[in-house]
């Protein structure tokens, strides 16, 4: 990113295994722990969130921040984001590995006037999301620009 250049940053988390299949994901001064377990597809009971589940938010949490940073740097405000992504998992030379991800972005947007800008900053986003940028598999990105409800449009009709 931007003003980024040539520095270093450590991050890191804490995993903790107290019960049979069960793990707990801390990060140091946050407030939520997260329960980590193996899914269903590798035996496990898939009541908590699986490795492969946090990887692939890492990816959509990454992609949204990152648009989130570039939006209040071009001044575009009143922005609305949800994301879908699904991973596809095969196995690669006897091992299994993500082989495509497919990401489904929806960027709502006040006006019409905004859309040139938010595809301006959604093309940075592609360039600059450092998880994204990280990952071997093959990411597809379908992305829509749209139009909000108009309860963006005048926050005080609910």
């Amino acid at each position: 990113m931007p003003g980024k250049r040539g520095k270093q940053f450590l991050f890191s988390v804490q995993l903790n295994c107290r019960e049979k299949e069960t793990s707990v994901l801390t990060v140091k001064n946050t407030i939520n722990q997260i329960k980590v377990t193996s899914p269903t597809e590798f035996g496990g009971k898939g009541n908590e969130w699986s490795p492969e589940q946090l990887f692939l938010a890492s990816i959509s949490s990454c992609f949204i921040s990152t648009y989130l940073f570039f939006a209040r740097s071009e001044k575009l405000e009143r922005v609305e984001l949800e994301c879908e992504i699904i991973g596809q998992v095969e196995m690669i030379n006897e091992k299994y590995r993500f082989t495509n991800i497919n990401l489904f972005p929806k960027i709502m947007i006040a006006s019409e006037s905004l859309r040139e800008k938010a595809n301006k900053v959604l093309e940075k986003t592609h360039q600059h999301c450092l998880v994204s940028q990280s990952v071997n598999a093959l990411i597809y990105y379908h992305t829509e620009v749209l139009m909000a409800e108009s309860k963006m449009k005048n926050p005080a009709v609910h």
